[in-house]
């Protein structure tokens, strides 16, 4: 499988057309404090109003233990949630940090 995987995911009820849905998602290997875990992103596609793909690639052993992908979606605004994007320069090495300050309510 080489590390990389990606699995449709249904929401229980569509949104309404018109407006973006958004979608965040984390993982997480369950209750395994005491493991070391390779390296892993996540990343979604194709969101649509009653869908979106998940997808998952891992380093080292890839997909031998068992990961579980957290998200949620939402559409328009919400009191309280702020989203956004943060764009990075290309860099192979070190690392980058971009600061984001939330507004103020």
């Amino acid at each position: 499988m080489d590390g990389f995987h990606c699995e449709p995911v249904s929401f229980s009820s569509s949104f309404s057309s018109g407006t973006p849905v958004r979608v965040f998602a984390s993982i997480n290997h369950g209750n395994q404090l005491s493991k070391v875990h390779d390296s892993a992103f996540v990343w979604v596609e194709d969101v649509t109003t009653s869908r979106f793909q998940a997808c998952l690639v891992e380093g080292g052993w890839g997909f031998a233990r068992n990961t579980t992908l957290d998200w949620f979606a939402f559409q328009g605004s919400q009191l309280g949630v702020h989203h956004g994007e943060v764009t990075f320069s290309s860099f192979t090495t070190g690392r980058k940090c971009n600061l984001v300050a939330f507004p103020q309510v």
